[in-house]
């Protein structure tokens, strides 16, 4: 029933959008969390938690609204970009759920403020896949890439995604990698240029938590509804990955690139997952790539009932996560 409403009925796929958000976000609302913190937070997000951290409703009123427009913004680039059917709102459907899968990230956060622009970044580089160097795409995305490594420090290894994307579009030419660099550097050129008009000293503003960065901590899974839920992902992460490559081979040369670049996003995506400290909010650092892979696994399903099934069971896990966490 659910896959179905998501593939041809218009209006309740809105009420979907609408009414399961809000169901998870109730204990929020009623019982607003502390602003988040993290020891990856970098200057901008700083900035943020600072004006925010005694307003912790609007904090997490806000953070609503930016989930919910960027599941929005994420369907269009799916759409769009002939990533799946333009009358489905299922990949904003996805990100909403696993961006909303503990109380206490909803609010703002340094990797929620990263998202946006990764989503931004996404959308500038699926536009030079079809120019010949796309050499202004390449610097806007990896420029955007650049600012949400000043919200969330491990964002900054995106930037093998953007080379590994560069490889799957056939792009080797010296300037369209060197465009890539230059734009990751300018954002942090100015803020250095900032903080030496301003006398603030640059390598103890942006790297005061760096040692810190390298220890991996797995005590996330001393949560038993936390191993429920990170299993239930690896379970469904597995064929939805393997559906999403074994299908590309039939489909057209642009949707075989850009799926790519999301395949490649995923993998990359797996570093700043095991170095990060903020395994509350796990999921939202493979939201983007992981949206659509599970976007073809539940829209493409031979069988649809067991579809259903799967989808219904995400659904109640992450809705029986935020209420078992209150």
């Amino acid at each position: 029933m659910l896959i179905n409403i998501f593939k041809k009925n218009y209006p309740l796929q809105l009420l979907l959008l609408v009414i399961v958000p809000l169901v998870l976000w109730i204990p929020a609302f009623v019982n607003p969390p502390e602003v988040f913190q993290t020891k990856f937070d970098m200057p901008l997000y700083e900035l943020v938690y600072e004006t925010t951290f005694q307003f912790q409703r609007m904090a997490t009123i806000c953070s609503f609204v930016l989930v919910f427009l960027q599941a929005l913004a994420f369907n269009y680039l799916m759409t769009s970009n002939h990533l799946c059917q333009k009358t489905t709102f299922f990949p904003a459907f996805v990100y909403i759920l696993l961006m909303s899968c503990n109380v206490q990230t909803m609010t703002f956060s340094s990797i929620l403020f990263s998202n946006l622009f990764l989503i931004v970044a996404l959308h500038f580089f699926f536009k030079c896949s079809d120019k010949k160097e796309g050499i202004d795409e390449i610097f806007q995305s990896s420029f955007c890439l650049a600012v949400a490594s000043l919200f969330y420090a491990p964002a900054i290894f995106f930037i093998f995604w953007m080379w590994g994307g560069l490889i799957v579009y056939k792009l080797y030419k010296w300037r369209s990698w060197s465009m890539s660099i230059l734009g990751l550097l300018t954002p942090f050129l100015l803020l250095c240029v900032f903080y030496y008009l301003k006398d603030i000293p640059i390598a103890q503003e942006l790297f005061k938590n760096a040692e810190s960065w390298v220890k991996i901590d797995f005590n996330f899974l001393n949560i038993p509804v936390q191993v429920v839920y990170t299993a239930l992902l690896v379970l469904y992460l597995i064929p939805a990955l393997f559906n999403t490559i074994s299908s590309r081979a039939n489909r057209i040369i642009e949707y075989r690139k850009k799926s790519g670049v999301l395949v490649t996003m995923f993998i990359v995506s797996l570093i700043p997952f095991f170095l990060s400290k903020t395994q509350e909010n796990m999921s939202f650092l493979f939201a983007i790539p992981f949206s659509f892979f599970l976007c073809n696994l539940f829209m493409n399903h031979n069988k649809e009932k067991h579809a259903d099934r799967f989808l219904l069971i995400f659904v109640l896990c992450c809705i029986a996560k935020v209420y078992i966490d209150i």
